[in-house]
């Protein structure tokens, strides 16, 4: 990472910021030779130059204690990487390529030197694996609960969106799904969750690169990344490019930590409602993927799965569902939440 800039005045808040600096630099891995960070962290405000006739692309998520994650669940390091990786995923469901990324954080005073350290490193880890350079953001103290807004920015000459599905489509859905949200769930009832499911709710992989793969080899007309659960977000892309979905339950690919009870209700919840997942599920012409799931598994050695298609209409049907009360995903002011 570039630490050059203005210096900064010293202070608790400082040593925290260069903490947080220092920690991101030491994980970042490659940067991206294709754009220029014409300023970079250390100023009022970053800058960078894209490449001629690319679009700017520009998306936020924010995670909150308590509602996002807990303390005595997961790391400072973890909390980072899982805070930059879901808003980079957005980048991955628009065929963008990430840029960089500013990181608010409202922090208690408690928190030391050491936590603003874990959570770059955290934040580092995941940027740098995408090519992605932190270029800023903001700390204040807060009185609790921590909070943390991550910002990201990339590029692309025509960014794929929600709306551009077609009747006629094939929908198909990359890797695995239901994994972290077992763990979420073992994590909630004090149980320590499966290796495998635990390793998915901590470090979630932002498919930029598989995104981008596929897009230079077939011609994707809609996705959205599955942060909610399959149910709320084939519901979002539905209504967003004006056609029915139709998803067969018996074809999702179920994470290994749900074998032996994939069809039972607490299963079928977890992979069609639990969310956490940061898969993309994108829909492509019929027939558009005719030897190119084989040659994505080779790749990146993971599935590529066709879990249903879109028709004239609106909205969502799950068929193969054993369980008709299943709820829609997760949604933050759903009633009784």
């Amino acid at each position: 990472m570039n630490l050059t800039g203005p210096a900064l005045a010293e202070g608790p808040e400082t040593a925290r910021i260069r903490a947080f600096l220092e920690g991101a630099g030491a994980a970042g891995g490659r940067t991206n030779p294709a754009v220029t960070v014409t300023l970079p962290v250390g100023d009022d405000a970053a800058g960078f130059r894209p490449p001629d006739g690319a679009q700017v692309v520009v998306s936020c998520d924010a995670s909150v204690e308590g509602i996002h994650f807990r303390r005595e669940w997961m790391t400072w390091e973890t909390i980072g990487y899982r805070a930059a990786a879901s808003a980079l995923s957005d980048l991955a469901a628009m065929a963008a390529t990430p840029v960089g990324l500013v990181v608010a954080a409202a922090l208690p005073p408690e928190l030391d030197v050491e936590t603003a350290a874990a959570l770059g490193r955290g934040v580092g880890e995941v940027s740098g694996r995408v090519g992605a350079e932190v270029l800023g953001g903001d700390l204040v103290a807060s009185p609790g609960p921590a909070f943390l807004d991550v910002t990201v920015l990339g590029y692309a000459a025509a960014p794929t969106t929600r709306s551009g599905a077609r009747p006629g489509d094939e929908l198909w859905v990359t890797g695995e799904l239901g994994a972290a949200a077992a763990a979420l769930s073992d994590l909630e009832r004090g149980l320590e969750p499966d290796p495998r499911a635990r390793r998915a709710f901590d470090r979630p992989r932002p498919r930029i690169d598989e995104m981008l793969w596929l897009r230079d080899r077939v011609r994707v007309h809609a996705a959205i990344d599955l942060s909610d659960g399959v149910m709320r977000d084939a519901r979002h892309l539905a209504a967003a490019s004006e056609v029915a979905l139709e998803v067969e339950a018996d074809r999702l690919p179920a994470a290994p930590a749900l074998e032996g009870f994939r069809r039972a209700p607490a299963g079928e919840r977890l992979l069609l409602a639990g969310g956490e997942d940061y898969e993309l599920l994108i829909a492509v012409p019929s027939g558009a993927m005719q030897g190119t799931a084989r040659a994505f598994a080779v790749a990146f050695d993971l599935p590529l799965t066709r879990i249903g298609s879109a028709r004239e209409g609106e909205g969502l049907t799950v068929s193969g569902r054993s369980n008709p009360a299943l709820p829609a995903g997760f949604d933050h002011f759903e009633a009784g939440r």
